[in-house]
């Protein structure tokens, strides 16, 4: 589906929000022709596995799965107020689940106790339907869901941040399932996968007292990144065997390879003068190769190729991966560059550096190199700075 570029909503948005959103169809056309070479049965098994490891991420309970889901149809339900009503009584029956190890206590997802007015179910099922590219209206629905269930709970704001006693900010309370879930059939039932939300970056408050058209710019980005890495989930869930060692490395992927080994290299030195101010022994060296050793990103990939630069200081070693692999297997075209970082103290290893899943950069098969190079430079410069802090703070 292509963007709507004529509706009201498209040309208010900021260019580079009209970008992220190019971006999204020009992956999620990549994915469309990929699943015609799958059976509905494995799209449908690979959708189901993703959303439930989220969900398991996420801490909630794993019946959030199936509403998230629109099941075998492709478009699901029509967004009718009844059914919207129905959806909100299931969700307010769900245990409340368990907070996952990886996930705050405050970003673990928790069903709301409301019963939605019809007036409230047809506010939501107009917003669920506007005219507008698919990730807008997910958008807008979400953000409206957000305010309907604020004022069902005579609240001024249901799970994102508001302003406490003498307007001082009251921290974000645990976000609200159901705004996840309208989203999300929102999405499918304009065949794209479900929203799911990325533990480690909470979604901006759609409730703050900025303009309301810049208020729909933020959530819409970071929708779009979210949907992104939806897209690119199931472009990398398989089943079937990589191509050969000796397959030919395309040139994109050459060229990226060689541009973040190039860029890491550059920033080794300045990195080591600051280590050694602090630790005059401490050292810098970066290495890079094939394989999955210290790089596993968690993404169903053909091949990956990672330089690292370990840092130490003393007992206390970090070696920090930028890793750029392909997507699929086999390969779509499709490259994602991410990083992680593992710490090694006298008291053991660990992984650090909290980096999300929507701080990856994907390189699409239309691209050159200078098109996502000032985003994956920025991702190394992001790594490298959290890196240094989590270093000096051993």
């Amino acid at each position: 589906m292509e963007s709507q570029l004529g509706d009201t909503a498209w040309e208010t948005l900021p260019e580079r929000v009209r970008v992220d959103l190019r971006d999204v169809d020009s992956l999620r056309a990549v994915w469309a022709r990929q699943r015609q070479d799958q059976t509905l049965d494995a799209r449908g098994a690979a959708r189901r596995e993703l959303t439930r490891d989220r969900v398991r991420e996420w801490g909630a309970d794993p019946a959030l799965t199936d509403l998230l889901l629109t099941g075998s149809a492709v478009s699901g339900e029509p967004m009718t107020a009844p059914h919207i009503a129905a959806l909100a009584g299931r969700v307010a029956e769900l245990p409340a689940g368990e907070i996952a190890a990886r996930v705050s206590v405050a970003r673990a997802l928790r069903p709301l106790r409301i019963v939605l007015s019809s007036a409230h179910a047809d506010d939501l099922a107009r917003a669920a339907t506007i005219p507008a590219h698919p990730v807008v209206r997910a958008a807008h629905t979400y953000a409206e869901c957000v305010r309907v269930l604020a004022e069902a709970a005579g609240e001024e704001s249901a799970g994102a941040e508001s302003s406490g006693a003498h307007g001082s900010p009251r921290p974000p309370g645990p976000p609200v399932a159901l705004p996840w879930v309208l989203a999300s059939r929102v999405l499918q039932r304009a065949d794209f996968p479900p929203l799911l939300l990325d533990p480690g970056a909470p979604p901006p408050d759609p409730c703050t007292e900025r303009d309301p058209g810049e208020r729909l710019a933020i959530l819409v980005a970071h929708f779009a990144r979210l949907v992104t890495g939806a897209l690119r989930g199931e472009l990398g869930w398989s089943r079937t065997e990589g191509p050969p060692a000796q397959a030919p490395v395309p040139p994109l992927t050459a060229v990226t390879r060689r541009r973040v080994l190039e860029y890491v290299r550059s920033r080794r030195e300045p990195v080591a003068l600051i280590l050694r101010a602090l630790a005059p022994g401490a050292s810098a060296t970066v290495t890079s190769g094939d394989g999955v050793d210290g790089a596993d990103t968690g993404e169903g990939c053909s091949s990956r190729w990672w330089t690292c630069l370990e840092l130490v200081v003393g007992e206390v070693s970090l070696a920090l991966y930028v890793i750029v692999q392909d997507v699929g297997s086999p390969p779509c075209g499709v490259l994602a560059v991410t990083a992680n970082a593992r710490l090694v103290t006298p008291q053991g290893v660990r992984q650090t550096l909290e980096m999300s899943r929507s701080d990856s950069v994907t390189v699409m098969p239309t691209d050159c190199v200078d098109d996502r190079w000032p985003q994956v430079r920025d991702l190394v410069d992001e790594a490298v700075s959290r890196s240094m802090n989590e270093l000096t703070r051993v």
